[in-house]
């Protein structure tokens, strides 16, 4: 056979097995990503009706949305995703009326409930950095 030949199959079959999906499996291309909000459950499960719209912000921060068009609305998202798949996420929805907490929808709400009874570590991680 001819060298050029052989060179070209190899590098054609090099290539072919370079797929996105296996460069994946490679730890190096795996980026952890993390957007949003990360709430602490003890902080989501203290949430009470009444409460207004700055004691709300005191204890859980600045929503990640807040829409003009739904001024009543405050959405709180959370996601961790590694090479472009969600690993965990969890949303929490806050409805105010006449500015003061009306209702709470969402899985953090469970989420939270079951991470304080189950007795895990329920501090976010900047808190732990800042709290040496």
């Amino acid at each position: 056979m001819n060298k050029a030949l052989c060179l070209a199959i190899a590098a054609i079959l090099g290539l072919a097995s370079c797929s996105a999906e296996r460069v994946s499996n490679f730890p190096s291309y795996k980026l952890k990503i993390i957007q949003g909000n990360e709430l602490n459950p003890r902080a989501v499960i203290s949430l009470r009706q009444g409460m207004t719209r700055d004691q709300v912000q005191l204890l859980l921060g600045t929503p990640l949305l807040r829409d003009a068009f739904h001024a009543d609305r405050w959405d709180y998202t959370f996601n961790t995703s590694r090479n472009g798949i969600i690993k965990e996420q969890s949303n929490l929805t806050l409805y105010f009326e006449n500015d003061v907490l009306a209702r709470a929808e969402g899985d953090a709400i469970q989420k939270s409930i079951e991470a304080v009874q189950a007795g895990q570590n329920v501090v976010p991680t900047t808190e732990k950095t800042n709290a040496k």
